[in-house]
């Protein structure tokens, strides 16, 4: 049950009309995937963001799985990063053969990892951002109501294209139109440490749950240290952390009281599990950050199985999951399962093998920009 081959995919949808985040418009949602096939004919999928370069470096990586067995995971992740020093294309290598050696053992891919410890994860609506020629307190109520509509429970909010004190008071008034909607919202490294501390404060008196990386974290960690120190409502972020080495430091400075590793950008399943009981340890949450294509929800969706809750408490708020809600054929389109099925605002844990996901391929390669194909040698 040797790796046969390995194609790796670049895809793109262009968004209309145009969205945005707090400091950049989203012109289109681009993704590169990897299908690793072994000689038995079981798939594996993975996935990470387009960026340039990043399917070459994919493409180069497989060699060195090629003949190899998905099952000796773990040497094989080794040698990739080692060779690599990429995480992002590690994740879509990693994510992969994850899938495939579930696969193979007919089992689902937390199973690799000790098992779920929920049968279900509550799963929030993550804002479209802002629709181009349109007021957000037009949107933002519509988008609320469409969440609800949908079956969610919860809704984060792209805060920081427009004055404070207007977006303050539309979120003011959802969160009183929607009491029973457990809120969030992600700044998008819209603000200073002033603004931060001003928000932040403003949705704490909301009830809001927390809030997601206000400001910049390129920057480095000085500034997030001392907001945390000023406010009391939850800070989150961490979604572009590249290692178990940044986390460790990002956790140890006490900078977010919920750390949200991605799986597709970190290193994989794995990587973001690791990061998760560091968190617990720590006493911290970890809500793993998700892309808006199926494979990295499914991957985060893994992650969120073998996370346990805080406490024993039945009143302990357990990890959310999120799902995009933009339009996004990568995510409604491209699987052939139901994954994100809700139920009372819940997703349920997939006990299918692998990643608990199947994709239509026809599809996938009648949309696909390129497809590079790594074989072995007969």
């Amino acid at each position: 049950m040797t790796i046969e081959q390995v194609e790796v995919f670049t895809v793109h949808h262009r968004v209309e009309p145009l969205r945005s985040v707090s400091i950049a418009p989203i012109p289109a949602h681009d993704f590169v995937y990897c299908r690793v096939t072994d000689r038995d004919g079981i798939t594996g999928w993975g996935e990470t963001y387009l960026i340039p370069g990043i399917a070459a470096v994919i493409a180069e990586l497989a060699a060195m799985v090629i003949g190899r067995r998905a099952i000796d995971a773990r040497a094989l992740w080794t040698d990739v990063w080692n060779a690599s020093e990429h995480t992002w294309a590690a994740s879509a290598l990693s994510i992969a053969i994850d899938d495939l050696r579930a696969r193979q053992l007919g089992v689902p891919v937390h199973a690799l990892y000790g098992g779920a410890v929920r049968d279900r994860v509550r799963a929030y609506g993550a804002s479209t951002g802002y629709i181009e020629g349109r007021d957000p307190a037009e949107t933002w109520p519509e988008e609320t109501a469409d969440h609800a509509a949908r079956g969610f429970t919860a809704t984060k909010y792209r805060i920081g294209r427009s004055p404070i004190a207007h977006e303050m008071a539309i979120l003011a008034r959802i969160a009183a139109d929607h009491p029973d909607m457990a809120l969030m919202a992600d700044g998008n490294a819209a603000y200073d440490i002033a603004g931060s501390i001003r928000v932040g404060r403003a949705l704490d008196e909301l009830g809001f749950r927390w809030l997601e990386e206000p400001m910049p974290q390129r920057g480095g960690y000085a500034a997030y240290e001392r907001l945390a120190a000023a406010l009391d409502i939850a800070l989150a972020g961490g979604e572009i952390t590249q290692s178990r080495h940044a986390a460790l430091e990002t956790i140890g400075r006490g900078c977010f009281d919920i750390i949200q590793p991605e799986p597709v950008i970190v290193g994989g399943i794995g990587e973001a599990v690791w990061i998760a009981e560091l968190a617990r340890l720590h006493g911290i949450g970890c809500v793993p950050h998700t892309s808006g294509s199926i494979i990295g929800i499914a991957a985060a969706l893994q992650v969120l199985a073998t996370i346990p809750d805080a406490s024993a408490s039945p009143a302990t708020e357990t990890p959310y999951l999120e799902v995009g809600t933009d339009p996004n054929p990568w995510r409604t389109e491209l699987p052939t399962t139901d994954l994100l099925a809700l139920e009372d605002g819940c997703v349920r844990i997939p006990t299918g093998p692998g990643l608990g996901v199947d994709i239509d391929e026809g599809f996938l390669r009648s949309r696909a920009l390129t497809r590079l194909v790594v074989r072995g040698s007969d």
